[in-house]
């Protein structure tokens, strides 16, 4: 699996549970973080290497911001609820 990167395209799924997948973009990372941020209190820290940062694009709107997001891929790289995962780049894509 490839590191989380600042600017790299994964996908997120809702906290909700929805099944709707959105695009986001890695906006911090726990290399990218500035920890006098998390220490002042004006930034949420990240719990691990695989948690990040997001802003999450929704259609229509300017989209919306997610902190301290966790990894999983869950079934078929669709993420479990409230998480991210890389792209299936496998499938293709979609006609």
């Amino acid at each position: 699996m490839p590191h989380p990167a600042l600017g790299r395209i994964v996908h997120y799924r809702g906290r909700e549970g929805l099944k709707t997948v959105r695009a986001a973009v890695i906006t911090a990372t726990i290399d990218t973080l500035d920890p006098r941020g998390v220490a002042a209190g004006t930034v949420d820290g990240l719990d691990s290497p695989q948690h990040v940062h997001l802003h999450v694009f929704t259609p229509g709107h300017t989209g919306f911001p997610e902190q301290n997001v966790p990894y999983s891929p869950g079934r078929g790289g669709t993420p479990e609820p409230g998480c991210w995962a890389w792209p299936d780049f496998t499938r293709g894509p979609a006609l």
